[in-house]
């Protein structure tokens, strides 16, 4: 794309997106780079890799504004199809080519469930931990959904598809947090799809009364994935219990302590340096100088107070908070989703891994591009209205 542009348009200059997401976006991007070793080193270029990743994203989707449909479900599809399987084997599917872990419920480190006696293997897909999966397929379905807004029966059965392989693939992660940030995302498309079905109906039938007959109709194809996704987890609905209510077992309570201790750690990183914090991916070799069994902290702000200090947290919290308050872009769930899930765990971090630096990209750039593409924009051209750019 770059090359490209370079020499087909080599005069027209770059839109930049919204600065209110541009501007933080930006800030946390040279605060990352100025707590970075100078030399090339390992860390170094890893770290640079993810930032232009993310950038390179950012800037690609508010210029082209690209139909995201086709990569999206080639990503469930295969995220998901393998995700079942791993769970449904109970090991991995000799992927490792393709970055697949090798997984063996008995080794120490995989993720797992303790449920029936027996210890069960999480889905981790092609990503590195469940978790990480869970996100990605969580934001990755309700960004599926908001690009689907329009309805084009063409697109239904292979929407179906990916949709089933994706929500599959978000139950067999059993993560709580990737749940929740499915769900609390869900409901912030559901408002805004009501309200601007609402407002449409309105428009054009003034004082008739607004039903849901519509919004359900256009979406009928949500009912095979969602069936499927209830399903699988009817059928497992104790290993869901003991992830909820089994809290005291060998398996989840040494989490939940680890997870309290490391919190407590990132703080104490935070107050012993508040502006300049230990520099990106340099906060395990920082608190194990602390305490040397520590793992890194499952929260995005607190990782990013002990990276970046104070003021890499505060343009995190400002560009988190300025994508939220833009209910209208096409990514808005998807990034509440991200932004959930990222609050018990950190691999959504934009510099932890390559599959958070695209999301995080991507998901920004849907608030930041000069103009909205979604069902409203899509209903009021089907009714032969106007609406500003």
């Amino acid at each position: 794309w770059g090359f490209s542009r370079w020499r087909d348009r080599p005069r027209q200059s770059l839109r930049w997106g919204a600065p209110g997401v541009t501007l933080p976006l930006a800030g946390f991007t040279l605060l990352t780079i100025l707590g970075l070793d100078p030399a090339p080193t390992h860390r170094t270029m890893v770290v640079a890799m993810m930032l232009l990743m993310m950038g390179g994203v950012y800037l690609f989707v508010v210029n082209e504004q690209p139909d995201l449909r086709p990569s999206v479900i080639a990503v469930l599809l295969i995220q998901g199809s393998v995700a079942v399987g791993q769970f449904a084997l109970q090991r991995d599917l000799g992927l490792q080519w393709l970055g697949e872990p090798v997984l063996d419920v008995h080794q120490s480190g995989i993720s797992v469930l303790s449920a029936r006696g027996r210890r069960w293997l999480r889905a981790y897909g092609l990503a590195g931990h469940p978790n990480l999966l869970g996100a990605t397929l969580a934001a990755l379905l309700l960004l599926l959904v908001a690009e689907t807004d329009a309805g084009r029966d063409g697109k239904r059965t292979s929407f179906a598809l990916a949709a089933s392989a994706g929500m599959l693939g978000l139950v067999a992660t059993f993560s709580r947090g990737a749940w929740l940030a499915f769900g609390l995302g869900l409901v912030c498309w559901i408002a805004r799809r009501v309200t601007r079905s609402s407002q449409t109906h309105a428009a054009f039938k003034p004082g008739a009364p607004f039903t849901l007959g519509r919004p359900l109709k256009e979406h009928v194809h949500l009912i095979v994935p969602v069936a499927l996704a209830l399903l699988l987890l009817a059928s497992s609905h104790d290993l869901v219990l003991s992830r909820f209510f089994q809290l005291d077992s060998p398996t989840e309570a040494p989490s939940i302590e680890h997870r309290q201790v490391d919190a407590g750690l990132a703080v104490r990183l935070i107050r012993q340096h508040p502006w300049t914090g230990v520099g990106a991916q340099n906060y395990l070799p920082a608190v194990r100088a602390i305490e040397s069994n520590s793992r890194t902290v499952h929260n995005v702000f607190l990782l990013t107070g002990a990276e970046l200090g104070l003021p890499g947290a505060a343009l995190w919290l400002w560009v988190t908070l300025s994508v939220l308050a833009r209910p209208a872009a096409p990514t808005w769930a998807s990034w509440t989703a991200l932004t959930v899930a990222g609050l018990f765990d950190v691999a959504v971090h934009p510099t932890n891994n390559w599959f958070a630096s695209v999301l995080v990209g991507l998901t920004a750039a849907g608030a930041s591009i000069p103009r909205v593409r979604g069902s409203g924009a899509a209903a009021g051209r089907e009714e032969g209205t106007r609406h500003a750019a």
